[in-house]
C-alpha cells in the first residue's frame, strides 16, 4: 500500500439530528461501504453551422448521490432517522470524515434520503443500501 493512501477503516458518516438549530451530529453506525459524489455535470452542445467540430460547454456541477450499505437495525436511533428522513421528504445535513491526519478531511453536504430498503438473505445479516440524493455543493 502506498504511504499516502488513506485507509477506509475509521471513516465515519454522520447525519444532523438536531433540526434547524443547533446541529447535532449523530454517527450512522454499522456502515460497510460508502460511494460518494457520483454525479457529473451536464454537457451543453453549443455547436453552430460555422463550427468545424462539436463545441460544448459544461453545465452546472452535479454532486450526485451518497450511497452506503449498512447492517440495518430498525431500533437504532440513527437508522430510524434515515427512515424518518425518507418518509418526511425533508432535506438533511450530512458529513463524511476521512482518516487523514493530523486533521481529518471533512465533507459537508445536504441531501434527500431516497431509499432505505431492507435486504434479507439466507445465511446473511439484514442490510440496507441507503441512497441520499445530494442537493447543492459539497463543502470541506
Amino acid at each position: 500500500m502506498s504511504d499516502t493512501a488513506l485507509e477506509s477503516q475509521g471513516m465515519a458518516l454522520y447525519i444532523d439530528t438536531g433540526g434547524p438549530s443547533p446541529t447535532v451530529w449523530t454517527q450512522i453506525t454499522n456502515c460497510k461501504d460508502i460511494n460518494f459524489r457520483t454525479g457529473a455535470a451536464a454537457v451543453k452542445d453549443v455547436t453552430d453551422l460555422s463550427s468545424s467540430a462539436k463545441e460544448k460547454r459544461m453545465g452546472l456541477p452535479d454532486e450526485g448521490q451518497c450511497t452506503f450499505t449498512l447492517q440495518y437495525q430498525p431500533k437504532l436511533s440513527d437508522h430510524k432517522e434515515l427512515a424518518d428522513a425518507k418518509a418526511d421528504r425533508q432535506i438533511r445535513d450530512f458529513k463524511l470524515v476521512l482518516t487523514d491526519a493530523p486533521t481529518p478531511t471533512t465533507f459537508y453536504f445536504s441531501g434527500f434520503v431516497l431509499q432505505v430498503p431492507i435486504n434479507i438473505g439466507i445465511d446473511g445479516v439484514v442490510e440496507s443500501q441507503v441512497v441520499v440524493e445530494i442537493s447543492g455543493a459539497v463543502h470541506t
